[in-house]
């Protein structure tokens, strides 16, 4: 079964990500959730998971840092293979996008989104599993 962690600070995000996860091929995943960048590292750390779904903008850790701090965290961890990370954010210049991925970000999705534009970048990303 694919293992998915959402690390948003809104609660609604969180809902609708699930909610677009649920009427979908990924409707079996495992879902966990995060409201900010140090949960979301505290889960990663104590968790196996496919794929982490982080928007940019959040406090006490914001997505960037977040991303960088978990690769960090995998360079120096016994993991077999990396987490694949999907960037779901409002900051969708090319500059911000380039940013993001020289960090560590697989995948990059602008709000707002469809159901079909997730469906079709988590499958770029991790095979379907169940």
């Amino acid at each position: 079964m694919t293992s998915i962690l959402i690390v948003d600070d809104s609660s609604v995000t969180r809902k609708v990500i699930k909610k677009h996860l649920s009427t979908g091929p990924y409707a079996n995943a495992h879902t966990l959730e995060a409201p900010d960048g140090e949960k979301a590292l505290e889960v990663f750390k104590s968790e196996t998971l496919d794929v982490v779904l982080s928007d940019w903008n959040m406090p006490k850790m914001n997505g960037l840092e977040f991303v960088r701090k978990l690769r960090e965290y995998e360079a120096t961890s016994a993991r077999e293979k990396p987490v694949q990370i999907i960037m779901i954010t409002t900051e969708g210049t090319i500059d911000k996008v380039t940013e993001a991925m020289e960090s560590g970000v697989n995948e990059y999705i602008v709000k707002p989104f469809t159901a079909e534009t997730l469906t079709k970048t988590l499958k770029k990303v991790v095979p379907l599993r169940v």
